[in-house]
């Protein structure tokens, strides 16, 4: 088995510079990183974790945890997020919170008892105040979130801006009775977009037909639109808080025979890759989720062991018209 004094020797440089290289913590020349590199490889050379974790009082692993692991919304933000720490030389634990607050906590706990050197959370049902209490107990990262006490970790998107891009297109179409199906509203995400929602009606000096509040799930949506059929006065157009409740509306809307966008407009906010396979086809606004928890990654990687990663702070709505209909789908 190769040592580290053998590269260093075969790079012609020192057992200090070596580590730099491997920990990439302190900045190296382009050309010494190469002829370190090199050496390690020609050397089969495999660092010992167990050594390294007992000279810098780290363990070199990050924990996640996302709400669920099966669905369209976290998949991309889980990959995004592993795929940047592994490319930074760093394991990551994935633990899932199974749809449930119960089990986001118990998937934290179970982190944090495996002294992970600090936690990515994309998660859906930790309240702010929790999760600034867990930043207290192991350092936190999240996106498209916040917390209290976490400043500069976290990577956000403008809801708002969001919220009222996607009324203001109904508007423009000509809408002029519109509702809106919130996320729940203690969320901040949610509430942002209904926020946006409220700020293009007033602009227009338009009234808000009526308002829901669902919790993010087809299920919720399925029930909220099967509300607003049920209506005597209906709104022309619906802004949906996520397109899971749309997809969910959409059902709904099979189900009974109405036409989308012909009898009513469906407006969702999320841009999952299942939504470009919709028929009627579906408008627009993405969230780039995936460069999101990139982002969020190296944030971390700055933050905990002093990398340099360029990073992208605060991520703007960009509008994405599909050449049929009159349903949004917002990230």
């Amino acid at each position: 088995m190769s040592t580290i004094t053998q590269v260093a020797t075969l790079a012609g440089v020192s057992k200090a510079t070596v580590s730099r290289v491997l920990s990439g913590v302190t900045p190296v020349k382009e050309e010494t990183r190469a002829r370190v590199l090199a050496a390690i490889e020609t050397l089969s050379y495999s660092p010992n974790q167990a050594a390294r974790s007992l000279a810098s009082n780290k363990t070199y692993t990050i924990g996640l945890v996302a709400s669920r692991i099966d669905t369209a919304y976290y998949g991309p933000a889980a990959s995004g997020v592993e795929r940047a720490l592994r490319g930074g030389d760093r394991h990551v634990i994935i633990a899932s919170g199974n749809g449930s607050l119960e089990g986001e906590r118990e998937a934290v706990d179970f982190l944090i008892k495996r002294q992970v050197d600090a936690l990515v959370l994309v998660t859906n049902f930790l309240s702010e105040e929790e999760v600034a209490q867990i930043n207290e107990r192991c350092p936190v990262f999240v996106l498209n979130q916040q917390f209290p006490g976490g400043e500069g970790h976290s990577i956000a998107f403008d809801n708002f801006a969001g919220g009222e891009m996607a009324t203001q297109y109904l508007i423009d179409k000509g809408h002029q009775k519109i509702a809106t199906v919130t996320g729940p509203l203690w969320k901040h995400d949610a509430y942002q977009r209904y926020l946006g929602c409220q700020k293009a009606l007033q602009n227009a000096d338009l009234p808000l037909h009526c308002q829901y509040e669902g919790n993010f799930s087809a299920n919720s949506g399925m029930t909220q639109m099967a509300s607003i059929l049920a209506l005597k006065d209906r709104p022309t157009a619906i802004f949906f808080a996520n397109d899971i409740m749309a997809m969910g509306a959409l059902h709904v809307c099979a189900e009974q025979g109405i036409k989308v966008p012909d009898d009513i407009a469906i407006i969702g906010f999320d841009d999952l890759d299942m939504s470009k396979y919709y028929a009627p086809s579906i408008t627009t606004i993405k969230l780039p989720l995936y460069d999101m928890a990139e982002a969020a990654a190296y944030l971390l990687l700055n933050t905990i062991y002093a990398t340099k990663h360029p990073i992208k702070h605060i991520f703007s709505p960009e509008f994405r018209c599909s050449p049929v209909g009159v349903i949004i789908i917002f990230c």
